[in-house]
């Protein structure tokens, strides 16, 4: 079975990926969509009874009423809060896209995979790759999430090229506006909206309509 696989990645890290998936999620969930979730490796991990505990992985794991395990959802993890391909290395470890890929094989009995990436979009993913490698290796249509501040439509652009570069299908934008107050005039949306023809979703302080969220999916994985 081919599941139709979305990879969520971002301008950088904290910018609201996981936000933006567990809601993509729970749509879904509510709309009785077979779907999973797949975070390939975290990072800032707690112990607890001598086992790490994903932080974000658990949020997907809840949203999904544990129907998956959390080792399916979230198979690689680690302590120190740094770039996943250095805490591999400290870990003397090594640990492959092929080996993210052949985690993801296990997922594909549900219609629907959304994939969160660690860190942005050139952020290492593992030892031999970074996230804009895992998602061309998967051939994976993407949203881009971006905090909507100063800046932003610097790190967007730049972003747009190299999913140009490498010839992956870049679905839609999503500007999360975690601080409400704005200086006077600023409109990135509408900036960004001038030099690219890609779909742009605005969500203000974690607070996504329904429709916005339909509207993402049906951009995305229900077309």
């Amino acid at each position: 079975m081919n599941s139709r696989k979305l990879f969520i990645t971002g301008t950088n890290t904290e910018v609201g990926k996981t936000f933006v998936a567990c809601e993509m999620l729970k749509y879904l969930v509510e709309s009785s969509i077979s779907v999973a979730a797949f975070k390939p490796i975290e990072t800032g991990c707690t112990k607890k009874n001598s086992k790490l505990q994903p932080n974000d992985s658990k949020r997907f794991y809840r949203i999904l009423d544990k129907v998956l395990s959390l080792d399916l959802i979230n198979p690689y993890r680690f302590v120190p809060p740094i770039s996943p391909n250095r805490a591999i290395r400290l870990a003397k470890r090594k640990i492959t896209l092929d080996d993210y890929c052949e985690k993801l094989s296990l997922l594909n009995e549900h219609d629907y995979i959304i994939i969160e990436g660690a860190g942005g979009l050139c952020s290492p993913l593992s030892s031999d790759g970074l996230n804009i490698d895992f998602a061309k290796k998967i051939k994976m249509d993407s949203i881009l999430v971006a905090r909507d501040e100063i800046g932003v439509i610097n790190n967007v652009i730049l972003s747009i090229n190299t999913f140009a570069k490498y010839k992956i299908k870049l679905r839609a934008i999503v500007l999360n506006r975690v601080n409400v107050k704005q200086p006077d005039g600023m409109n990135n949306a509408k900036e960004l909206g001038s030099f690219t023809n890609i779909p742009i979703i605005q969500i203000i302080k974690g607070r996504p309509s329904k429709r916005a969220i339909k509207k993402l999916l049906n951009l995305t994985l229900l077309r």
